[in-house]
């Protein structure tokens, strides 16, 4: 084997087969095919296999920029360590240029400038900062996060619907809730989706930590500010655990949830991939969907869960406060403002000072302490009215100013389907102007009565589609059920000489021959 060097692997080989097979040098030797002397150098300790590889201290090959390294680079990277390797090449090109004026270093030098840069940074550099690495306890502590989802396109029957995440995760066993909000980041939004996740755990840890929530306490003043911080201490105060918040900027603070967004994020994505679709009935079909990948995902830490489960703290029995209290006066108007939506409220309700519990998908109404009705809230920003209305609230007093429909400020939002804004633009196109509100307001109420409104709505449609005439009569005496039409009967006109006796009152007897013919006749 003369020319060839002798590797680590062979000597590791010799030494096996003389020890446990207990060959000869000789007979080792010619099995490895390497020399009887090379084998007595190896078992002396003396082979170079067995001595320390030197560090190399010399250059392979010289570097284009050596010259310019020492006398400019390097000195202008003391004063300013923030010059990029870019920014370097730029100035070599500038500076330095041949007789026609093009530069002598090309791009070709950049990767040596970023190899030159980042070893002298790490020699030279400013300090790193440095992650320690954390000792987790069985329910210790608990975090919580917002985070957006814009990987996937999501639409609510076929509509773009914008929301995000709400994230809970447990550190020590990593079981996580997710929630979806439409609100955006907010105490309430945490309030809402804290209580809902502690509940489905089945326990409280004894520390709840949050970032800054930076949304939530974006533009608005210093008293408001504390009124927040207030209500997460309450909040947390409630089911005993310590409050905590990142320093401001530090999202690595709250890394054990901030580093799972992305696994969770990327799992629905995934799975709707899956699924074959983004499009889903409705949000509340959405999120048992999402619930159902979480807690498939949270099978995975069951073990770790189970322990960390034992050390929770018990729950109150109910929850506190999820919602946000507000009072106002209905106006005469029948309507409601909230966040900037106009909601539409019962007309009894006019004039009255009501008190709304505001959650983040529903608004319930209270007249003092009795509850009245609750309706589905709506965001300005997803909305495509400022306008949310009932007609069912508004339309018995509609009905009595029927001019007041046509100019109305959400006539479109008063109409309760497509359906019914196709049946007003038939009306307006073929009534009178003043008969075509008084038709569709009639239609309305019909609808509101009786709650007919989808048969009523498939009734007149077809009547449009066979260009037949609506004749409101005949429409309310079709659906009025309550109260249907009296059927018709058909009777004879006596003829009014028939009734000339009448006239004869010379004798007693004369009236009771007529009393008698009364009688008869009747």
């Amino acid at each position: 084997m003369g020319g060839k060097y002798i590797t680590k692997t062979q000597v590791k080989l010799y030494m096996a087969l003389r020890t446990t097979r207990g060959l000869t040098q000789e007979a080792t030797a010619a099995k490895l095919d390497i020399s009887v002397r090379s084998c007595r150098t190896i078992e002396q300790g003396h082979h170079y296999t067995s001595k320390p590889q030197g560090v190399r201290t010399y250059k392979t090959r010289k570097s284009p920029i050596d010259a310019v390294w020492e006398a400019e680079l390097e000195p202008m990277l003391k004063d300013n360590p923030d010059l990029q390797p870019k920014t370097l090449l730029i100035y070599l090109q500038r500076t330095y240029l041949d007789v026609h004026g093009e530069p002598i270093y090309t791009n070709a030098i950049e990767r040596t400038l970023q190899r030159k840069v980042a070893k002298w940074l790490a020699l030279n550099g400013k300090p790193k900062e440095i992650m320690f690495p954390q000792e987790h306890i069985p329910g210790e502590q608990g975090l919580s996060d917002f985070t957006h989802f814009v990987k996937a396109n999501i639409t609510i029957c076929g509509e773009p619907f914008k929301h995000m995440f709400y994230h809970f995760r447990l550190v020590y066993s990593k079981w996580s809730y997710l929630k979806v909000i439409q609100s955006g980041e907010s105490m309430q939004a945490l309030s809402e989706g804290l209580q809902e996740a502690l509940f489905a755990l089945g326990g409280a840890p004894k520390e709840h930590r949050t970032d800054s929530l930076s949304a939530a306490f974006k533009n608005i003043s210093i008293e408001a500010q504390k009124d927040l911080t207030a209500k997460y201490e309450e909040l947390c105060s409630y089911y005993n655990m310590i409050p905590t918040r990142n320093n401001k900027g530090q999202k690595h603070e709250n890394g054990s949830v901030e580093s799972s967004h992305g696994h969770i994020k990327n799992r629905i994505a995934q799975e709707l991939i899956l699924r074959g679709s983004n499009d889903f009935n409705s949000i509340s079909e959405y999120e048992a969907w999402v619930h159902d990948i979480v807690k498939s995902s949270n099978k995975r830490n069951c073990k770790d869960f189970q322990t960390e489960q034992l050390a929770l703290q018990p729950l109150p029995k109910y929850k506190t406060d999820d919602y946000e209290i507000k009072s106002m006066k209905v106006s005469n108007l029948g309507i409601i403002i909230i966040k900037g939506m106009r909601y539409s409220v019962l007309s009894s309700l006019s004039g009255h000072s009501v008190t709304l519990h505001i959650y983040q998908n529903e608004i319930k109404i209270f007249l003092g302490c009795t509850f009245v009705f609750s309706f589905e809230r709506k965001y300005l920003n997803k909305h495509n009215s400022r306008y949310v209305i009932n007609y069912q609230h508004l339309i018995h007093s509609l009905i009595r100013k029927p001019a007041a429909f046509r100019k109305c400020q959400y006539r479109n939002e008063l109409l309760p389907s497509d359906t019914y804004r196709k049946i007003w633009f038939h009306l307006d196109r073929t009534e009178n102007i003043k008969v075509a509100p008084k038709i569709m307001l009639r239609l309305l109420k019909l609808a509101a009565d009786y709650d007919c409104e989808t048969d009523l709505g498939v009734y007149i449609t077809k009547l449009i589609a066979n260009k037949s005439s609506i004749i409101i009569e005949d429409i309310e005496n079709r659906f009025n059920t309550s109260n249907p039409r009296l059927p018709q009967v058909n009777s004879k006109q006596h003829d009014i000489n028939e009734y000339s006796f009448l006239n004869n009152t010379n004798t007693g007897e004369n009236h009771a021959t007529t009393r008698g013919h009364i009688a008869t006749t009747t």
